[in-house]
């Protein structure tokens, strides 16, 4: 079979009116691209006609594969399930909404095959209400901040990736809305281009000021695991001597005071240095037995590999080349997901 170029991956909740038209556009984009492609619908436990919807979509694109989620399980566990059934080269996910344009699809495969790894998508000119708007604003503007990557709109649905990325993503919860955080921190390079958006015309917006506020301990979340996996005591350390520091001062200006005459039983300020000082020795503490507890387990740092090269005499039959790409066509291993997601088999695929 002629390897797969793109999957398109479509993550679908109660969006039955949009389907159809967004099928038919997906599907005439992809035709006038070269290479074999396939769309991969995850029907995230829909309430409305979207099953029906699909199996009628089934019969008039033989691109077209689709899963259903008994119930709902949110976007992030259904972009895991389509990028471990995804077989393209490089994957593009789309919200089903049509708030993002389909036709845009063409100019991130051309990103990807220049060689970026990720490809973000910035809608620059929003046609959203004014709450989600700023909610959005603040939301990209504080994940900036903390993370460093200067993307300007991180949560956008329509992105791009090869497909080594989709291998190295562990998503769960609302991940998803720091995909390109992720992926550098892996090291993988990211890309922006800015497209066009639309006004919702089907369905309901199901973002707001509580998914943002969410978002912020997914992003502490993030930033945890991301750098301090590995060495915790530099997380809790910092914050350990951090508080030392700060009680000590507050202890020795008291001190003083008390070698000149001040009585100091009595002011809420030695509470606080006190506490102070304790609560920088327990985390410490914790740093420390976490440390120890990396150490004792045999974790290792789970690296992102790019290229194995050998010498020519250690190769064997490979000596012949001495380059070993693995990040050509790598092996496809599943994305872990939801237990409780069904687990049909994928439809076959078709070139065009």
């Amino acid at each position: 079979m002629e390897n797969m170029h793109v999957s398109v991956i479509v993550p679908a909740f109660n969006e039955a009116e949009a389907l159809p038209e967004l099928l038919e556009r997906i599907d005439r984009t992809l035709q006038e691209c070269s290479g074999a492609y396939e769309i991969v619908i995850i029907d995230d436990g829909s309430t409305d006609q979207t099953p029906g919807i699909l199996h009628t979509l089934s019969t008039q694109y033989p691109h077209m594969s689709a899963i259903r989620f008994r119930r709902n399980y949110g976007k992030a566990a259904a972009l895991s399930e389509g990028f471990a059934r995804a077989q393209g080269d490089f994957l593009i996910t789309i919200d089903a909404d049509l708030q993002d344009a389909p036709e845009e699809i063409p100019r991130f495969l051309d990103q990807l095959e220049a060689g970026a790894d990720v490809v973000s998508g910035w809608k620059q000119d929003r046609q959203d209400d004014w709450t989600r708007i700023i909610s959005s604003h603040l939301f990209n503007a504080g994940t900036r901040l903390m993370t460093g990557l200067t993307l300007h709109d991180m949560n956008c649905g329509l992105k791009g990736y090869h497909s080594q990325v989709v291998q190295e993503l562990r998503l769960y919860g609302e991940m998803h809305r720091f995909i390109p955080v992720i992926a550098r921190q892996r090291g993988f390079s990211i890309e922006e281009l800015s497209v066009r958006h639309f006004p919702r015309r089907h369905g309901r917006s199901r973002y707001g000021w509580s998914r943002s506020l969410s978002g912020v301990f997914d992003l502490i979340t993030l930033m945890m695991l991301g750098r301090y996996t590995h060495k915790p005591l530099h997380f809790f350390g910092l914050i350990g001597l951090s508080s030392g520091l700060l009680g000590t001062a507050i202890t020795v200006y008291l001190g003083l005071g008390w070698i000149f005459g001040q009585w100091i039983g009595n002011r809420p300020l030695f509470l606080v240095g006190i506490f102070l000082l304790l609560s920088g020795l327990q985390f410490m503490f914790f740093g420390l037995m976490a440390e120890l507890f990396i150490f004792l387990s045999g974790r290792r740092e789970d690296c992102s590999i790019v290229e194995v090269i050998n010498s020519p005499r250690h190769s064997g039959h490979h000596s012949h080349d001495s380059h070993d790409r693995i990040d050509a066509d790598p092996p496809h291993t599943p994305v872990p997901h939801d237990p409780a997601s069904p687990q049909t088999a994928p439809s076959p695929l078709s070139s065009s």
